[in-house]
């Protein structure tokens, strides 16, 4: 009995392109994905048109997250809009990670009662937790510290510790910090990686 010869990824994928089935089913996957973009993008317009009105011109409000824009001006625009629970938690994520540098940090109260009470949408809480990282200063290192040492907030505590990276050079007490979680069971390989 001879053996088949497996088949290489272009065979398959011919194959693939000829089943009606599959073809079907990716024309219905893109419809729905195009779909979803379109109900995210309907759904932030009046995020992004107040953003306009203070000068920052962007179709969504995750062309803010990574750029290296100045949008400061823009900080109190978000802050509103993030405590808007009418907004689809991909959208709250995308404003809570576009506040996450230091310039938002008057936002800090918000971000941190906002990432205290939001307990069912794990990519809200993810972008709370990067927006506290990168926001978070001297005077509310202890906040950080708590919310870090809260194991009801799951794995987004991991990202609590960019903050600490981010200030340990110039706060011995984020290092010291750093340091104290290196035991933990969840934040310690992070914490020793981050103080590496």
């Amino acid at each position: 009995m001879s053996k088949r010869k497996p088949k290489s990824a272009d065979e398959f994928m011919k194959e693939l392109e000829g089943d009606p089935e599959y073809q079907a089913a990716t024309a219905e996957r893109d419809r729905r994905t195009t779909e979803a973009e379109d109900e995210l993008s309907q759904a932030e317009q009046p995020l992004v048109q107040e953003l306009a009105d203070v000068g920052v011109d962007v179709e969504s409000v995750w062309d803010l997250v990574n750029t290296s824009t100045d949008y400061s001006a823009a900080v109190p625009v978000l802050e509103k809009h993030l405590q808007d629970a009418t907004y689809p938690d991909r959208v709250r994520e995308g404003i809570a990670r576009s506040l996450s540098f230091s310039s938002a940090a008057s936002a800090w109260p918000t971000i941190v009662d906002l990432y205290r009470s939001t307990t069912g949408s794990f990519d809200l809480q993810q972008g709370l937790a990067v927006a506290m990282a990168g926001t978070v200063t001297a005077e509310t290192l202890d906040e950080l510290l708590t919310e870090a040492r809260r194991e009801e907030h799951g794995e987004s505590r991991l990202l609590l510790l960019h903050g600490l990276k981010r200030l340990k050079s110039k706060l011995p007490a984020a290092q010291e910090a750093l340091e104290g979680f290196v035991d933990d069971p969840v934040l310690g390989k992070t914490a020793s990686k981050m103080l590496a």
